[in-house]
């Protein structure tokens, strides 16, 4: 397993309220990703991804064990996730100039041959193999609803006015409810983590084409990143990219 992690301010904000971490630890052949966009537009957008990060980390490293069971792994995730809701929403509570600061977040945990990943808001995980592409999680957005009820198709929502509306947020409320997929990754396949700023301006098949043809993975994130920022940037770009 390797990994390789990007983020980029774009050509439009002045401050990158996007967040990563890659944390591995050889001895027990574990490992875990996480990307956070904060909320665009909220106050201290930067600071609720950071906190986000910082306690959903802090509460994972406390659960970690060798061995873990496909159970552990969901509850670890889960318990994690809740963790970073209460903290954001205790700040955000606490001091006025916070106020309604919140932000998106998905992670993966990978422990020996089983992964789970997890996700509050539109960030999204991708599973990459010769098969293709697919999105692994379901966006928690007005346009991700409209798409799951059949009323608005994919393509269609690249240009709907409300496709920044997210429905579901760390410190939006006091209690989040977080979705957690398991995985099984084989040898030869990706999983992209990565928000609304790549995939707001680059589509599946283009995401697809650059991991898979791609001279290496660390060029395929540098690649993605400027295609985001040729047709506008419009919002911050963070991808974490992790091989099997």
């Amino acid at each position: 397993m390797k990994s390789w992690g990007i983020s980029h301010v774009g050509l439009q904000r002045k401050l990158n309220e996007d967040a990563y971490v890659i944390r591995t630890f050889g001895e027990h052949d574990q490992a875990y990703f996480v990307v956070c966009d904060g909320m665009g537009g909220a106050k201290a957008g930067d600071v609720a991804s950071r906190v986000a990060l910082e306690s959903f980390s802090e509460r994972l490293d406390s659960l970690l064990k060798p061995k873990m069971s496909n159970e552990d792994m969901v509850d670890a995730v889960s318990r994690a996730a809740a963790a970073a809701n209460s903290r954001v929403w205790n700040m955000a509570n606490d001091d006025e100039r916070m106020e309604g600061m919140g932000t998106t977040l998905v992670a993966m945990l990978v422990c020996d041959d089983h992964a789970v990943v997890c996700n509050i808001g539109d960030s999204r995980a991708y599973l990459v193999d010769e098969q293709g592409i697919r999105q692994i999680t379901n966006d928690h957005s007005l346009v991700g609803e409209m798409i799951a009820r059949g009323e608005l198709s994919a393509e269609d929502a690249y240009r709907h006015p409300s496709r920044n509306v997210i429905t579901r947020a760390i410190g939006a409320e006091t209690e989040v409810r977080s979705d957690v997929f398991s995985l099984r990754p084989r040898a030869g396949q990706f999983v992209l983590l990565c928000s609304d700023g790549l995939t707001g301006e680059v589509s599946e098949p283009e995401i697809y084409y650059e991991i898979a043809q791609s001279g290496t993975p660390e060029t395929a994130c540098k690649t993605l990143v400027d295609i985001a920022n040729q047709r506008g940037g419009r919002d911050n770009i963070t991808i974490v990219l992790v091989s099997f």
